[in-house]
């Protein structure tokens, strides 16, 4: 028997539930994602919630990476970086991403957010939707990482 795991919205489980039920050779397995995390590792954490992030198209300039550098450089929980290259390096050796920004694109940002984290106001922009869109991308990796959905 080979095992294929598949992703589906949330509201389309119970219909690939009804259709396994109908192969009875088939078993479904069910996933609890947010107690796999909860038990992973801090890198395999990281990789699942810059992934959803990718996925949920939140991360749409390559310089959203610097936000995620400065949130974990703030939370006591993650790791720290002492530059944009090791947090850059980080992300390739140890949690096992590519198609990475530069590190001049996050290095040129790491100084924008100002404030309490989720709060965050930027010196480069006065723009309250992309000023929350910035930190929505923070609060989302924050929740995600903690094995929220």
């Amino acid at each position: 028997m080979k095992e294929i795991t598949i992703r589906v919205p949330d509201d389309m489980a119970a219909l690939i539930e009804q259709w396994a039920e109908r192969i009875p050779e088939m078993e479904l397995v069910k996933v609890d994602e947010a107690a796999l995390l909860s038990n992973g590792s801090m890198a395999e954490r990281i990789h699942y919630a810059i992934t959803e992030l990718r996925t949920e198209h939140l991360l749409r300039r390559k310089f959203d990476y610097a936000w995620l550098k400065i949130a974990m450089d703030t939370l006591d929980d993650m790791p720290v970086f002492l530059s944009a290259q090791t947090f850059l390096d980080y992300l390739r050796d140890e949690v096992g991403l590519d198609d990475l920004p530069s590190e001049s694109s996050i290095s040129k940002r790491m100084d924008m957010a100002r404030g309490r984290i989720f709060e965050w106001q930027f010196a480069d922009t006065s723009d309250a939707q992309e000023t929350s869109r910035r930190n929505n991308i923070v609060k989302r990796f924050y929740n995600l990482t903690r094995g929220g959905k």
